[in-house]
């Protein structure tokens, strides 16, 4: 047998693989298209990192896009950039606010507990339901995906992700 001619194939980064599995439970458009390019972008032994991210590789998605920056000791998200459907859903734009000083008692909500949990595994999350927050629009669910960027490949300093209101 003759190792050196034979390739073997590292297996699949663990939140790529999981980030595959979503595409199919995935609804709406934009979410599916950041996901989609994330699954593109993603190297297969790490995280992909903020730099590898071209806006004008997805466009149509700006709008709902939101991108988080991770601080850790203590376990703080703070707004870097809201797409412009995302500050009209909330009536205000948060860029350079922490989701702690905009949303009362943010610490005990779903939307935290899952940031959190990307943050922690390195995995995407999705969820697709009805929102707690208070938001500027008259919608009947809201769906969102969660993405981990890590610049080292390993540790997530950004969340990215794209949401939508009622199917817009």
């Amino acid at each position: 047998m003759n190792f050196e001619s034979e390739k073997i194939k590292p297996a699949e980064h663990t939140s790529l693989a999981e980030g595959r599995s979503l595409l199919e439970k995935i609804t709406q458009w934009q979410l599916r298209e950041l996901l989609s390019y994330w699954i593109d972008i993603h190297p297969e032994d790490g995280l992909p990192a903020r730099s590898l991210i071209d806006p004008m590789k997805m466009p149509k998605v700006l709008p709902n896009i939101t991108m988080m920056d991770v601080e850790r000791d203590p376990f703080r998200l703070k707004f870097r950039l809201l797409g412009t459907a995302v500050t009209h859903a909330f009536g205000r734009d948060f860029t350079g606010k922490y989701f702690d000083d905009v949303f009362e008692k943010y610490e005990k909500s779903l939307g935290y507990q899952q940031r959190k949990y990307v943050t922690d595994t390195g995995l995407p999350i999705h969820f697709s339901g009805n929102g707690k927050l208070k938001y500027n629009l008259d919608y009947a669910s809201v769906e969102w995906v969660l993405l981990p960027l890590a610049s080292d490949g390993k540790n997530v300093d950004i969340i990215i992700s794209a949401i939508s209101y009622g199917g817009e």
